[in-house]
């Protein structure tokens, strides 16, 4: 290869980090663009951009990373490093079956911004939702963040803001609180019994699916009325809960304690190392059963008719954290409730309740005081 006397230098970080270019030709007289990032001052960005410019005899030049390279080798290092497994396979599916197929072939170095929007195109074509390609968008994102900032293979990352897929914010379904207090009185049913403590675990805690099949009788503490969240079950799986905000203790209320009693009561299995929700043999309950009791007792009991998929068990943590916003008004308290990692979530899932929270109170505070009724005789 022959290279071009060109070259410029970036200052990336002041008086320390500067990103420098360059352009190479092949043998076919084809340009290439180059870049690299010095970890010191402009003199030695100057140095190493002129010995890029003049290499030395028989200097042998790398070939250009593509993006299969850094996926089989630095991504496949990363996601080992800090994803759960959980996420290796459900993040992991989006990647082999949409990112590389796109990207792979192309130089890690030379993937533009226009790219990524012809990517969003292709996706679009296939039919996913605004919601999926924006998932797949942030697994795209860090993986270019992992390869600029932390492993510096590259100067700059193709993936900007503007460019992740808007999603219409919706509404989450929940129960009113004359719902929720009916399907509690209607679980009490001899053929639903047996179902009231988990459905009032959803729906007095707000904890998630996954951490209600994770819990095991150690952690429920009768005596001072709460539970601990320690672990939660995926795909059959122990790991552990979404959030370090989840791992937290929650209180029992008292139609929940006696609940958890009457279960303890009927439960095959009571130790202390054994699941709250137990199947037959013992591993964490079905959620697909539960499940689809819920929906046969909110459709045939209640007359209660949501949305396609909108009815499952996700709706009594809804219905817990509206029932805590309605009775507090805070979105802190609905936050730590929930267990959300920010409070941005929870102004999401509950915008809502806060318009009508808003609504309220302006009702209340600009209200016309109310004239003082004058008392017989004292009349002018």
């Amino acid at each position: 290869m022959k290279r071009r006397e060109e070259g410029s230098i970036e200052e990336r970080v002041q008086g320390r980090k500067y990103l420098i270019r360059w352009s190479v030709k092949d043998e076919s007289g084809k340009s290439r663009r180059m870049n690299q990032i010095v970890n010191g001052d402009y003199v030695e960005a100057q140095a190493e951009l002129a010995r890029k410019l003049r290499p030395a005899e028989g200097e042998a030049i790398k070939p250009e990373r593509t993006f299969a390279s850094y996926c089989d080798n630095e991504w496949v290092q990363y996601t080992s490093n800090h994803w759960k497994w959980t996420t290796q396979i459900t993040a992991g599916a989006y990647v082999k079956r949409y990112i590389r197929p796109f990207f792979d072939t192309m130089i890690l170095s030379k993937i533009t911004p226009s790219d990524v929007v012809g990517f969003h195109r292709t996706l679009d074509a296939k039919g996913l939702s605004s919601k999926t390609r924006r998932n797949i968008h942030a697994i795209l994102s860090t993986m270019f963040t992992h390869a600029t900032e932390t492993l510096e293979l590259i100067g700059k990352s193709p993936i900007k803001k503007e460019l992740a897929p808007k999603v219409e914010r919706r509404e989450k379904p929940s129960l009113t609180p004359e719902q929720a207090w009916q399907l509690w009185d209607e679980l009490a049913g001899a053929g639903t019994i047996r179902y009231r403590a988990f459905f009032g675990i959803l729906l007095f805690t707000g904890i998630r699916t996954s951490e209600a099949l994770g819990l095991k009788w150690a952690d429920v503490d009768f005596a001072n009325q709460q539970i601990t969240i320690r672990q939660a079950i995926s795909r059959g799986k122990a790991t552990t809960p979404k959030t370090e905000a989840s791992l937290r203790p929650r209180p029992i209320s008292p139609e929940l304690h006696i609940a958890l009693l009457h279960h303890r009561a009927m439960a095959i299995y009571s130790q202390p190392t054994d699941y709250v929700f137990a199947s037959s043999s013992g591993r964490p309950a079905n959620p697909d059963q539960l499940r689809a009791v819920l929906q046969k007792v909110l459709r045939q009991n209640l007359e209660v008719h949501l949305g396609k998929r909108e009815d499952g068990l996700h709706l009594l943590r809804h219905t817990s954290g509206s029932m805590v916003y309605r009775a507090t008004c805070n979105v802190k308290e609905a936050q730590t409730w929930l267990g959300h990692s920010s409070s941005r979530i929870t102004m999401d899932v509950y915008a809502h309740l806060m318009k009508q929270s808003q609504h309220d109170t302006a009702t209340v505070a600009f209200a016309r005081p109310a004239v003082p009724a004058v008392a017989p005789g004292q009349q002018n």
